[in-house]
């Protein structure tokens, strides 16, 4: 409804009554008259009735101008079906890790069926119908037991070509289909799993991997090179398979699951994920195709899912450390989902501006300085225990206000890190004059006067603003007691506080490293000894059997930390240029073009011999030309999710790896480089159709949001189809292959709901763009760590609202909004009134989609000013304490890259007598 609207009928209310309103007030409440006059305002807005003047509505006879009038008030929602899924179906998993150039690499198709049919007739004529399978996968196991890659013998390569046609479906079989042979890799490779087959082909692809590692001739014989890419296709399905059973829970049986943790036990042991990361690193600094690093990045994606595992299992992960670390007012635990919660800094915050207040309200004031002076002493002696603990009991409350207390006296470096904003440290409090008056004083009523809005002038809004942190002068003390009396509002909201006060297991980490670090900075070195947060040192097994996957997965993290530490930079480094790798500068227009039947060069050719060979020769450059494209984005589709698992992983098992991988991606530049991708993907000439060539006229807009990397269809070429290539079956005459699309949002069906709302569903989008997309949001948003100002001034340099807002209002699907939405919170602050004041919708739907804490302030109330003054001071802080934490914890990995701790220092004695001072 227009603002004008309400604010004529507040007018109308209040301050200048007429005589039909003074007679409705005489006889209701004003509340409920204002709601009944909103309520004929809008009934007449949605049938678009005039009004009379005592704001009755009255019928339009006119039905065209009510049409014309009620087409505005229509909107249309485009809804993306898109669900965010962290693995894809087993055949598309199949199908994008094989390129055309690779069914000659695997050793031919049609020679792994050949080599297969002549060792399983064997077997047959020895042993009968029914154990020849068993007796086939024992002998092959045998022979390539305890072998390397590097033999180029008979016994390695004929058995890996047997088990690469079992474990790829046995396709040759009469009758087989696609569905049929996906079914078959499911079943032969959870059969290879149970045999423990995983331990001889893991073995060769340790072996392969550790001397490409150690030498420095990255060139093998081509025999070698085949193997090499047989074995790593193996390990590829049979994790993908696994995968798939260990996500399905308790559904299993008890056998397979049996299995499964062999097959993790013995990735533990052999810690092949590391090795392939190290191998990362070599390639890094040695390109050799030789290593085949698309293959690796792919394996190394899903190792991660397997043994750190998905989404639904690390949520399990947090319910346990919450049971682990006895986490409080957890909302779906202990609280109601709607319960609005806040951090003990928001508590603190809360409790020092009431007590800037109220200074004599006895109840709220601090413990003496001596007894807070003892205290401190008490508790360092025993390495601060109570201060990671929750709030709502007295005495925990009572170390957590002492603590912060004892901070604010001090300059700590990490004191940066997460700062009390109270009231009076506020800027804008500062540039307030003093009050002539105090606010308890009597003042007069101003006295009233006609206003100008109803005789057409501009309505007068006054705003009166004063200094929060100003104490009240005169409190007032009840009967017979000593204590002040303060508001039962202040009370009451104090008590409200107290019981959502919600301290997450992120946090208590991160506190229980600050108290190490401010010991540190006071000159104690305190022995190291293990606490709460240290699970590789306590016996977690045995207090919780019932959480052994769980544990594992935690204690699998931290191995993968510990030993992928020196080689986590590159790693990074290596991910993030295969973003920049995707630049989207082949031009979709010619290939389509070129390989539409209808309007290829070679229709009409000119007078050319051989023209039909011609026309094939092309057709499979332009093939090969567009799977590059294909192959690159399925690469980063890979890239992008395993920078997302580490993220998320890293911050299960401590907030400060989670930290140190997000500096890690903050210096590598991941917002522009990030940002500059997602431009492309929308605003290329390359992914739309020429206009010049355009019989209609089409908008920039609509050129914008129908012909992207969202909308346009994924490549798919039938010709070099893995399963059309297994079952030799070609399409003889296949449909043109469409690249661009065509298709306008609003030509598309449209579903009216009963809010008037034009509902679009988008069907046909290109499935691998958006699970890149909804990752390097997801990325970003993970990046903007809370009270890290300075990064978030690196992301609003860099102008992202536009484009997140585009991708809000043209395709609503939670995968991609909600981490738009999240970033926006953080950015939202930091921007302009003009800015703010016309992009409120986004301000709206940040408030309706995300969840709210009960002390919220993020779109005003910010000190903008100190912010940018301590920008530089939080991030500085956040890295000496990620330094203090890694050379705590991983002393041999940190000099490994240049960082020592040195605890013997011969200090001088120095004495007071000495007469040189």
């Amino acid at each position: 409804m227009d603002t004008n609207v309400i604010d004529r009928l507040e007018d109308q209310l209040i301050d200048h009554p007429d005589e039909a309103t003074r007679h409705e007030l005489a006889g209701d409440t004003l509340d409920s008259t204002f709601q009944s006059k909103l309520k004929a305002m809008a009934e007449q807005i949605e049938r678009q009735d005039p009004v009379d003047d005592d704001g009755t509505p009255h019928a339009n006879p006119d039905d065209s101008v009510m049409s014309d009038m009620n087409y505005q008030f229509l909107i249309t929602r485009s809804h993306l079906n898109y669900q965010y899924s962290e693995f894809d179906d087993l055949a598309t998993e199949v199908k994008e890790w094989f390129s055309f150039s690779d069914f000659k690499e695997i050793g031919g198709l049609e020679d792994l069926a050949h080599h297969f049919n002549r060792e399983l007739d064997e077997h047959i004529d020895e042993h009968g119908d029914l154990s020849a399978y068993e007796k086939l996968l024992q002998s092959c196991m045998d022979d390539i037991a305890d072998r390397n890659l590097a033999d180029d013998s008979y016994m390695v390569t004929m058995p890996l070509k047997v088990v690469c046609y079992y474990a790829l479906g046995e396709y040759k079989q009469p009758g087989t289909t696609k569905a049929i042979q996906t079914k078959r890799i499911a079943n032969n490779n959870e059969e290879l799993i149970d045999r423990d087959f995983f331990k001889p082909v893991i073995n060769l692809l340790v072996g392969i991997v550790d001397s490409l590692v150690a030498s420095e001739k990255w060139d093998f014989p081509q025999s070698t090179s085949q193997n090499y890419f047989r074995v790593l296709t193996l390990v590829y399905l049979m994790v993908n398979v696994a995968i798939r059973l260990n996500d399905s829970g308790a559904a299993i049986p008890q056998q397979t699951r049996a299995s499964l943790d062999r097959f993790l036990d013995y990735l533990d042991k052999t810690d092949l994920l590391s090795k392939l990361v190290k191998l990362l690193e070599v390639w890094k600094w040695h390109p050799s195709r030789h290593f085949r690093m698309r293959y690796v990045i792919m394996l190394v994606w899903k190792l991660m899912l397997f043994e750190f595992g998905t989404e639904s299992h690390r949520q399990s992960c947090d319910e346990f450390l919450v049971e682990l670390h006895n986490i409080t007012n957890k909302c779906g635990r202990d609280l109601p989902e709607n319960r609005l919660v806040c951090s003990p800094l928001d508590y603190f915050s809360f409790r020092e501006d009431i007590v800037d207040k109220y200074p004599l309200y006895n109840n709220l004031q601090q413990e003496k300085w001596d007894d807070m002076e003892e205290k401190f002493a008490e508790e360092f002696d025993t390495s601060l225990p109570s201060i990671s603990s929750a709030l709502p009991t007295h005495s925990a409350e009572e170390n957590y206000q002492f603590f912060m207390a004892i901070n604010s006296q001090t300059n700590s470096l990490s004191n940066l890190i997460e700062t009390p904003r109270t009231t009076k440290s506020h800027t804008v409090l500062s540039q307030l004059p003093a009050p002539v008056v105090h606010i308890a004083t009597p003042v007069p009523s101003p006295n009233l006067a006609a206003s100008d809005y109803m005789s057409g002038g501009e309505k007068i809004r006054r705003s009166y603003q004063m200094n929060q942190a100003m104490p009240f002068l005169y409190p007032s003390l009840a009967d017979n007691t000593e204590h002040t009396v303060v508001p039962v509002a202040i009370e009451e909201a104090d008590k409200l506080f107290r019981s959502s006060i919600y301290e997450s297991y992120s946090t208590k980490r991160l506190w229980n490293e600050r108290t190490k670090f401010m010991k540190q900075e006071r000159g104690y070195m305190a022995p190291a000894k293990d606490d709460e947060f240290e699970y590789a040192h306590q016996d977690l097994a045995a207090r919780y059997p019932n959480q052994t996957r769980q544990i594992r997965s935690i204690l699998r993290v931290e191995k993968f930390y510990r030993n992928s530490f020196v080689q986590l930079h590159t790693f990074v480094q290596v991910l993030i240029e295969l973003i920049k790798l995707n630049k989207l500068d082949y031009n979709l227009n010619y290939p389509e073009w070129e390989l539409d039947p209808e309007r290829s060069y070679f229709k009409h050719p000119p007078d050319i011999d051989k023209k039909g060979q011609m026309k094939s020769v092309i057709d499979f450059v332009l093939y090969s030309q567009l799977e590059v494209v294909n192959i690159k984005e399925i690469t980063l589709k890979a890239g992008s999710a395993i920078i997302l698992l580490m993220l998320r992983w890293f911050k299960i098992n401590h907030v400060l790896k989670y930290y140190y991988l997000s500096s890690i991606l903050f210096d590598q530049q991941f917002f522009a480089v990030s940002l500059d991708y997602i431009s492309r993907g929308f605003n290329n000439t390359n992914l739309q159709t020429d206009t010049s060539q355009a019989t209609d006229e089409v908008s920039e807009y609509e050129i914008l949001i129908n012909q992207n990397k969202i909308m346009n269809p994924q490549i798919d070429i039938p010709q070099f189809d893995f399963f059309n290539q297994c079952q030799g079956v070609l399409p003889d005459d296949p449909n043109p292959i469409i690249l661009i699309n065509r298709s306008k949002i609003s030509d598309l069906p449209r579903v009216v709901d009963a809010n008037n709302i034009n509902n679009v569903y988008l069907e046909k989008y290109n499935r691998n763009y958006c699970f890149i997309l909804s990752n390097l949001l997801k990325t970003n948003n993970k990046l903007l760590l809370k009270n890290q100002t300075q990064r978030i001034f690196t992301m609003n340099e860099l102008k992202p609202s536009e484009l997140y807002k585009m991708i809000l209002i043209n395709y609503d699907c939670p995968a991609l909004t909600m981490p738009i939405l999240k970033i926006l919170k953080k950015l939202v602050p930091y921007q302009g009134r003009k800015w703010k004041s016309s992009n409120m919708d986004l301000i709206s739907q940040i408030y309706l989609n995300l969840r709210l804490s009960l002390k919220d302030n993020w779109l005003s109330g910010k000190d903008l000013e100190t912010d940018f003054n301590n920008s530089y001071d939080q991030e500085i802080a956040l890295r000496a304490l990620l330094q203090f934490y890694n050379i705590s914890r991983y002393p041999d990995e940190m000099e490994k890259i240049g960082y020592k701790a040195n605890s013997n220092l011969d200090i001088p004695a120095l004495s007071l007598d000495d007469d040189s001072y």
